[in-house]
Formats: structure tokens, C-alpha cells, sequence
């Protein structure tokens, strides 16, 4: 969506005067495919970020010009990154007529650029607030200790009043320095005013920079959005996720944070509630600058930015991000900060108290991490008060405040290793298995627990059964603490090739099951497509406890049976032994062959190709493989049938294509071991709905059926 403003910096694009010579030279097709990707969300017209090459000019205005353009903002890469960030980043404002999509599919061709984004419009992960007011504050706060004060199971609660037996956070000059990117902090909020973050080299009031980092007076963070040190909030929402990070505990004052000593940075990267990709940078920037050591990062958009991703690339602090708030499945369709794919990025999802995801919470195995209380959380508000809010913005910092518990105690600790505790420390929880990749909600005295014993290694880890379609692995659970309790968690690998410590990360990763009691039997499947050749594969283990600690790794290696064929057809021959109905037919395509297809596919039909009868009575674990590629609307569908009664009634087995498109050839493979040891016909059947699609079609090759001998 496009936001045209009238302030100088944001002019509508004017047709009036001539563009400049770099952008006459782009084609309108590449324009419209960056102005296609633009208006997936919001941004600034008339603006652009540019990451230059390293150069030793350094001539940014130069550059500017070529493109009818000013330097607006240089953004100040902090000395401890620039090796990292590797370029110099830029912000320009283009002349009237040239638009942001120009601008960005221009300087693509342009050598000097890393890359071109657009200045986006981005939102807090939206926040709500819940009826009613506490008679008791400290019972209300559930998500810390919760024993169904709430109306919900108790239990279902972060473990935090656990964690405090451990630490209760430390808010000394050695304890981690949080920084909350947000709408600012409440500088004055009796609950938080001293856990507030005092920079060292600044002297209040005083109106010069005296620590030389470009801001004057930045007492307690900074102001990113309008680049001054007063980063106040006029919002409430960074105040309510400050408080839930790091309130002063024990004090007398309404509530305790998750880190009851802490130190909080404020940055506010909002103006009037809106946040920019420029203040976002700058909110990044500087807190990396001044050492922050964690970040919380509530808000977020549809969009990636690389100059966003490559300031937290650059950035040696940790960063929490909230999943945002859409219920949407954030493996299909990503949201931005936190679906980049860091290292130093743990992505939250919200809870509610009965250990149930969040009905507004964004999932997914892939790009969440892991999932925190985030539904009526009481904290700090705007004035001195309190309130309840529920967004994945008020699960965020309660990961990041457990995030701040566990440097406390073991200051040490890498990101690696503070996200696997928050990973392997979580509660295991069914209903919880699809919002994130632990698989549970978040268990803060398991994660700062100080256990230095790994997990036991089985002896006995090896192939219970090998097929050519597959194999199960077996072996005796260990413990937490050797062979004494319960470990947390079985990291599996494969590989073609052998696997050693030193490579075992990178084998692809297999699911386990959550381990047992210690002594149980274990086993995990592993499927793969057959082959008519026999193959080797490599699998290696380790168990791990809550904190990460990892066994010694275990291995063993497979040679997996070669599949036999049951039946094959590439439909080369002159005349094929399948049978058309309807407006399927046979075509040569260069480089297969002859292959069937239907490029019609009239509208409210049911229509296909039968095969002849086909044996399986020699071979089991059968699975069909064949060939295919398509373009299938909306009310249509291409699906795989089997009949065992020589076509007399149709079983549907798979459905190969539904509202789909498949320009490229692919392989398919459908399960047909329900009919091991009968013989049976196939069809690949379309059924259309009563619209016509112009596009409709598909293409069926190289079909054969391989298992094992019966």
C-alpha cells in the first residue's frame, strides 16, 4: 500500500520533468516487478535505502546525482561492526519523478550497490487490552506463577517464581544491558525508574554530546525516530513490555518484571505510533553502539528489508522478536524482523493460561523458536499505572527478560547457548507441538538452572528395520544427568556421507520423539523414495538435558535394499496400453518424449486416463512414482484413483494438484502399500468446476511402481 504525504521528503511521483539517464534505461517490466513486491505492505514514496559497496571515495553525493537525487541521511555503522555490516548504508530522497519502484529497479543494475530498499512503514505487533482491573496485582500476574487465579489450569505459566530461587536478575554494571526497541519507556514510572539503564558517559542535562556517539544527553537511550536522547513514551506499549522484562521487584510498587533488578535501555523508534525503516536502523544502530547486550523487538511488517537484516546481522547482542499477530502460519508466509534467518533472532509466540496457543498468535515450527504467556499480561503503564495487555509483544519480553535471567547467571553464556536453554528448557506441551519450533512454552527455572552433567550416550543405537522405502532407528533412552532422569530432547541426523562431530550440525535433521524414562526402547522412522539401486545412509544422535548440555554422538550407518518394479511406463511407445477419456491425449515434448496431458479441461467434467491391470501380488511397500507438471484454478482438481474391482468403483489415493501451479517438471510419489498383494487399475482423473480456465491444464510422465519383493 502506498502512503503519499505531502512533506518534502515524500512528494507524489510528477511526470513533469525529465528523469535522469540511470533511470530512462530501466524497463517498465522490471519496475512493475519491484512495485509488485512494494505493495505487499507499507512504505514511504519518494524515498530509498542503499547499501553501497566499500569504497574508498565514499563520494555519496555523486551517486546521488546520477539518479536526480539527495542524501537525506548516512546512517553511523558503529567501529565494532563495520568489518560485519561491510558498506556504507544511505538514505535518499528522489526527485518528484522518480518513484521508489524506478529507483530500486535501476540501481539493481548499478555495480556499487549492494541493494536498494524501501524506506517501509512498519507497526507494533498489535496489542490489546483485556476488561477489567486487579484486586490483587501480584495474583495477576499468571503468566509468571500461575495457580488458576486467572480461571486457568495452574501450572500454565512461565516458571518464573522458579527461576528466582536461581537469580533474580542483576542490575549492576556487569549484568546485561537490555535494550527495549520500541515506543520508548516511562522515564519517570516509580516501577521502573530504577532498573533504568544510566549511560555512563553522559552528564544529565548538560546539552552537549559528552560520550561522542551523535547524541547529546541520551541519560537513559535514545529517541531513534526524531535522533534525540529523550526517548520518552507517549504510546504505553515499550512501557507495558519494559515492565514485563525488568518492573523493580521487592520495592512496593505494583508489579515485579521478569528480571526484578535489571538494567533497561529505552529506544523509541516510533513518531505518533509510526515506525519507519530509517528509525528502526537507527534504533538498531544504537543500541549496538552502546553495548547492548539483548534486544527486544516488538513490531514488525510483511516485508523484509536487507538494511534491517544486516543491522541485526552485524549486531553482537541477542534479539527477541515477536511473532506478530495475525494467527497465520509464518513458515508459508513470513513476517519481518522476526522471520530472518540469524543466528542471534529467537522469534516468540504467545501463550494463554491454560498452556493453549494464543488465539491471535502468528505459528510455525520453522520460524518461531519458541512460545511465552502473552494473553492478559499485567504490567506498566503510561503515568505511574498499570494494565492489561495481550499481544506476541507482551510474550517477547517475557522470553527476553528470561533471555536477561539466564546471562545473570551465567554471564558467559552464548546466544547458542542461552537459546538452548529457552529451547530444551521449555515444557513439552501437545497442543503447543505446531507454535513453535520447541514444541512447548517456555520454563524459566529449567533454563538458568546450573547443571554442568550432559546426558548419557545409548550403546545400542542401530537400524531395527530396513526397507527400501525406509528405516527405523532404535535405541535405549539415557537420562538428564547421565543415566539419571529424564533428558529433554534426541537430536537425529542423516547424511549420504559419513557424519562426525564436526559436520554432525550440519546433516539434515530428523524428528524424535520426545525421549522416555530413562531405560526405555526408542524408536523413530526415517522415510525416503525408493531407488533401483542400493544406497547408503549415514545416522548419527545425541541426547541433550534442558540446559543443552549434549551426550557424546553415536552413530551407525544403513545400506538400504534396492526397490524392484512392479510396473513402469514413460508412455513412449506407438501405441500405449492407457486408455483417454474425454480431451486427454498424447504429445511429444522435447526432451521426454510423448507424455498425456489435458490442456483443456472443460468446466463440470470428469474426465482421465485409465491404466491397464496392473500386479502387485509379487511386491510390497509399493509406491507409485511419476512426472508431472500443471496449472490447476480455483474448483479444480487432478487426483490419483485405484480401483481393486477392474474399474468398476474408484478409491481416491492422492490429490495431485488443487488450485496449483507447476511450471517446471517435478516428481510425485503416492502410497499405494493399502494395496500390496492385489492387482488394481489407476487413473489420473480431472474434475472441474463450472467456470473455464484458460490456463488449465496438465502433463503426466515416466509413471512406474516400485517395491519390495512380497
Amino acid at each position: 500500500m502506498l502512503i503519499p504525504t505531502s512533506s518534502p521528503t515524500n512528494k507524489l511521483v510528477s511526470a513533469s520533468q525529465p528523469s535522469p539517464a540511470r533511470i530512462n534505461g530501466v524497463s517498465p517490466q522490471k519496475v512493475a516487478e519491484v512495485q509488485k513486491d512494494l505493495d505487499r505492505g507499507e512504505y514511504i514514496e519518494g524515498e530509498v535505502i542503499v547499501k553501497l559497496k566499500p569504497s574508498e571515495t565514499r563520494a555519496f553525493s555523486d551517486f546521488a546525482s546520477e539518479y536526480g537525487s539527495k542524501v537525506v541521511e548516512e546512517f553511523h555503522i558503529p567501529a565494532t561492526v563495520q568489518d560485519t555490516f561491510n558498506g556504507d548504508l544511505i538514505r535518499l530522497e528522489l526527485p518528484a519523478n522518480v518513484s521508489t519502484a524506478q529507483a530500486i529497479a535501476a540501481m539493481k543494475g548499478d555495480a556499487r550497490v549492494a541493494y536498494a530498499e524501501s524506506n517501509d512503514i512498519l507497526d507494533f505487533a498489535d496489542s490489546k487490552a483485556a476488561d477489567g482491573l486487579p484486586d490483587d496485582l501480584d495474583e495477576k500476574l499468571w503468566g509468571f506463577r500461575n495457580t488458576g487465579q486467572s480461571g486457568g489450569t495452574p501450572g500454565a505459566d512461565a516458571k518464573v517464581a522458579q527461576a528466582w530461587s536461581t537469580t533474580t536478575g542483576d542490575g549492576s554494571e556487569r549484568g546485561p544491558l537490555i535494550a527495549v526497541i520500541d515506543s520508548g519507556i516511562d522515564l519517570t514510572h516509580p516501577d521502573l525508574v530504577d532498573n533504568l539503564w544510566i549511560n555512563p558517559g553522559e552528564i544529565p542535562g548538560d546539552g552537549i554530546d559528552n560520550d561522542n556517539n551523535g547524541v547529546v544527553d541520551d541519560v537513559h537511550g535514545y529517541h531513534a525516530s526524531d535522533d534525540h536522547g529523550n526517548p520518552v513514551d507517549r504510546l504505553g506499549h515499550g512501557t507495558h513490555v519494559a515492565g514485563t522484562i525488568g518492573a523493580v521487584g521487592n520495592n512496593g510498587e505494583g508489579v515485579t518484571g521478569v528480571m526484578q533488578e535489571a538494567r533497561l535501555m529505552a529506544v523509541r523508534i516510533d513518531s505518533g505510533g509510526r515506525i519507519t525503516t530509517d528509525g528502526a536502523l537507527r534504533g538498531v544502530l544504537y543500541a549496538t553502539q552502546m553495548g547492548a547486550d539483548i534486544t527486544n523487538n516488538s513490531w514488525g511488517g510483511p516485508r523484509p528489508n536487507q538494511a534491517v537484516e544486516d543491522a541485526f546481522r552485524a549486531s553482537p547482542a541477542l534479539h527477541f522478536m515477536a511473532s506478530l499477530n495475525h494467527g497465520a502460519d509464518v513458515d508459508r508466509f513470513p513476517k519481518y524482523p522476526m522471520g530472518y534467518d540469524l543466528p542471534n533472532i529467537v522469534a516468540v509466540g504467545a501463550t494463554d493460561h491454560n498452556d493453549a496457543k494464543a488465539d491471535f498468535s502468528n505459528y510455525g515450527v520453522k520460524n518461531v523458536d519458541i512460545a511465552a504467556p502473552g494473553e492478559n499480561i499485567w504490567s506498566t503503564s503510561l503515568g505511574g499505572t498499570y494494565e492489561f495487555l495481550s499481544g506476541t509483544s507482551m510474550a517477547s519480553p517475557l522470553a527476553a527478560g528470561v533471555g536477561g535471567l539466564i546471562l545473570s547467571a551465567h554471564p558467559n553464556a552464548t546466544h547458542q547457548e542461552i537459546k538452548d536453554r529457552l529451547h530444551f528448557g521449555s515444557d513439552p506441551i501437545e497442543g503447543l507441538s505446531t507454535l513453535s519450533g520447541s514444541g512447548g512454552r517456555i520454563n524459566a527455572g529449567r533454563a538458568v538452572e546450573n547443571d554442568q552433567i550432559p546426558p548419557g550416550a545409548p550403546n545400542d543405537f542401530a537400524a531395527h528395520e530396513t526397507y527400501s522405502r525406509g528405516t527405523t532407528l532404535q535405541w535405549t533412552a539415557t537420562g538428564d544427568d547421565k543415566w539419571s532422569g529424564q533428558a529433554a530432547a534426541t537430536e537425529l541426523r542423516v547424511s549420504t556421507d559419513s557424519i562426525t562431530a564436526e559436520n554432525f550440525s550440519q546433516a539434515a535433521a530428523l524428528k524424535a520423539p520426545l525421549p522416555g524414562e530413562t531405560g526405555n526402547l526408542e524408536r523413530a522412522p526415517f522415510s525416503y523414495e525408493p531407488s533401483t539401486e542400493p544406497r547408503t545412509y549415514h545416522f548419527a544422535m545425541k541426547v541433550v538435558d534442558n540446559v543443552g548440555n549434549r551426550s557424546e554422538m553415536r552413530q551407525t550407518s544403513v545400506t538400504v535394499p534396492a526397490a524392484i518394479s512392479a510396473y513402469q511406463n514413460a508412455f513412449d511407445a506407438p501405441e500405449d496400453s492407457w486408455t483417454p477419456e474425454g480431451t486427454w491425449t498424447r504429445s511429444e515434448v522435447d526432451g521426454r518424449g510423448m507424455v498425456w496431458g489435458d490442456t483443456e479441461m472443460a468446466p463440470s467434467t470428469s474426465t482421465g486416463i485409465n491404466s491397464p491391470s496392473i500386479d502387485l501380488k509379487k511386491t510390497k511397500n509399493n509406491l507409485l512414482q511419476f512426472d508431472a507438471k500443471y496449472s490447476v484454478s480455483w474448483f479444480d482438481k487432478v487426483s490419483v484413483q485405484v480401483s481393486t474391482d477392474e474399474g468398476e468403483s474408484w478409491n481416491e489415493a492422492s490429490v495431485i494438484a488443487d488450485k496449483a501451479k507447476l511450471t517446471d517438471w517435478a516428481a510425485h510419489s503416492v502410497d499405494l502399500s493399502h494395496y500390496d498383494g492385489r492387482i488394481v487399475r489407476l487413473r489420473v482423473q480431472a474434475d472441474t468446476g463450472d467456470i473455464r480456465h484458460s490456463t488449465d491444464e496438465f502433463y503426466l510422465d515416466n509413471l512406474r511402481i516400485l517395491g519390495d519383493p512380497a
